[in-house]
């Protein structure tokens, strides 16, 4: 295999992994603190929903992102070593390839936040 069609297996993966908005939040958190929990991600994830219907809906929500986080996102993550996680209630961390993604994650952040702003 061609060096050239390796390096855009690479990029295809990068743009699979971070075209979920969920592990984008969740590795922009994570670039910014040491490490976090699944529970801990999923606090975070959730600390701007406001529901109608009390904290009960919101404790539900927020135990679906863990689930969501534990089973399919993380893992993902951790299979291309972007981060590093062995499965609740382990401490997730950057894996040694975030480096690699690092400036599409940046990008898509402001992207991101240019979006909300003009939703505003």
């Amino acid at each position: 295999m061609s060096q050239h069609r390796s390096k855009t297996r690479e990029i295809d993966a990068a743009f699979a992994l971070l075209s979920n908005a969920t592990r984008r939040a969740a590795l922009r958190y994570l670039s910014d603190v040491e490490g976090a929990t699944a529970r801990e991600l999923a606090r975070h994830l959730t600390s701007g929903t406001r529901d109608a219907d009390g904290l009960d809906s919101i404790a539900e929500s927020r135990q679906a992102v863990v689930t969501a986080l534990v089973h399919k996102h993380l893992p993902r993550l951790a299979e291309h070593d972007i981060v590093a996680y062995d499965g609740p209630p382990d401490e997730v961390t950057l894996g040694s390839n975030f480096d690699a993604i690092e400036p599409f994650v940046d990008h898509l952040e402001r992207s991101d936040d240019e979006s909300a702003d003009r939703e505003s």
